[in-house]
Order: structure tokens, then sequence, then C-alpha cells
């Protein structure tokens, strides 16, 4: 590694020594400086090149090594003279191009813009929509309306004698909340005395042991009955 001698003169005439020779990225660049100039004014010229070495060699000479990773025309100025060099790539023209590839036309790939906010207003839509759909299906389960009509249709002449007066009474308790099921029997709303007296006669049938009544005319006035008490509007039904 040849040295550059570069010999400092007190004069405020700027001189340029130009280097004819090219360095490369990292390449260590040598110099011996003579003449009044310090340390510190040697770190300060190449304050912006890493410094490998600087130390003194004789009384009047200092002697520096130094390196650069950029390229192109670099100046370092140390006091009344200026080095001028030039640092190039290590790399050939052909070398520099990291993806060759993708220079052709048709193997670059164009990202185009995806549908997050349609997808995500899709993916709202159909949560929405099935906790409609699930509320729905547990207000019908605890409909008062629909679970009379769905415990009447199970009614035979086999059970009708307890199974009649029960739905009824059921129907009753979940629409106005009252205790028919634990027999307190009264009044209210569109529910007449005839109503309590035909419940009444529901519980008798319970012990009686004739089989020849007609349990659909017990089941009709059952129907009849909820079908009034549905007409008002204390809760929906």
């Amino acid at each position: 590694m040849k040295k550059i001698r570069l010999i400092l003169f007190l004069t405020f005439v700027l001189s340029t020594l130009t280097l004819a020779k090219d360095y490369y990225i990292g390449e260590k660049i040598a110099l011996e400086l003579s003449g009044s100039i310090s340390e510190d004014e040697i770190r300060e010229s190449l304050k912006d090149y890493k410094i490998i070495e600087l130390k003194k060699e004789k009384k009047d000479k200092l002697a520096v090594i130094f390196t650069t990773y950029e390229v192109g025309e670099k100046i370092v100025i140390f006091k009344n003279k200026s080095l001028k060099f030039n640092i190039a790539s290590t790399l050939k023209d052909d070398e520099k191009e990291i993806y060759p590839q993708l220079s052709d036309e048709k193997n670059r790939y164009v990202e185009k813009d995806y549908p997050y906010s349609a997808i995500l207003s899709f993916m709202i839509g159909i949560i929405a929509i099935s906790i409609s759909v699930i509320m729905h299906l547990i207000d019908r389960s605890k409909n008062p309306y629909l679970l009379f009509k769905k415990g009447i249709s199970k009614i035979s002449s086999e059970n009708w004698k307890e199974l009649i007066s029960l739905e009824l009474r059921k129907y009753i308790d979940r629409k106005y909340k009252k205790n028919f099921c634990g027999g307190d029997y009264e009044a209210i709303h569109s529910l007449d005395t005839t109503d309590i007296e035909f419940i009444k006669s529901l519980d008798y049938l319970k012990f009686s042991k004739s089989k020849n009544e007609d349990y659909t005319h017990y089941k009709k006035k059952a129907i009849e009955i909820v079908e009034k008490l549905r007409k008002e509007k204390i809760t929906s039904v």
C-alpha cells in the first residue's frame, strides 16, 4: 500500500492534489502529512471517513490510513492542501442489477389494491344477519303463544284431561306473570270469570273417570281463550 505524501506550508493559497488512481469501496488510502497539522485537525478533516490508523512517524510527520464505502468523487481538505480522488464500485455494470429478470416487463408483478373494505363490510353484514337470526330464534323460543301452539298440538285423547288445562295455564302465566299453574286463579284483563270457571272445570275432569267426554270441545275452547288473550298488547306475543 503506497503512501501519498502531502507537505503543508503556511500559506493561505489552497492547492489541490488530484490522484489519478481510482480507489475502490473499502480500499485503504494511506497519507503521510508533513508540516504544521495536528492529529485533531486530521480527524476533523476525515470526519466523514473511517480512520483505520493515525500515528506520528517522525517529529514533523503524521501517517493516517482511512477508507470510505461511498462511491463518487471525493475531496478532503487539510489546511492549505486538498486531496481529490475517486471511489469506484467493485461491482461490474451487469452485477449492479439485483433482479435482472425483472427488467422484462412480462416478469414484473404489479400489486393491485385488495378490496379489504368490501370484504370487511361483507363480514360485518354476515355477522349482523347471524345475530339477528339468533335473536329472532331466541324470541320465538320464549314466545308464549308459540309455546302454547306447540304444546296444544301434542294433545290427544289419551292425555287431554291433564294437558289442555296445563298448556292454558302456562300460557296465562307467561303472558301476565301470574301463578295459574299454582292454582291462584283470578280474573285479569280479558280473562273473565267464565274463563276461570272453564279452567276449574278442566281441573275437575282430571279426577273424573268418565271416558265419554269429547276432548276436541275442550281443546277448541282453550284455543279460543288464548286467541282472545293474544289480542291484548300487554307483552309481545
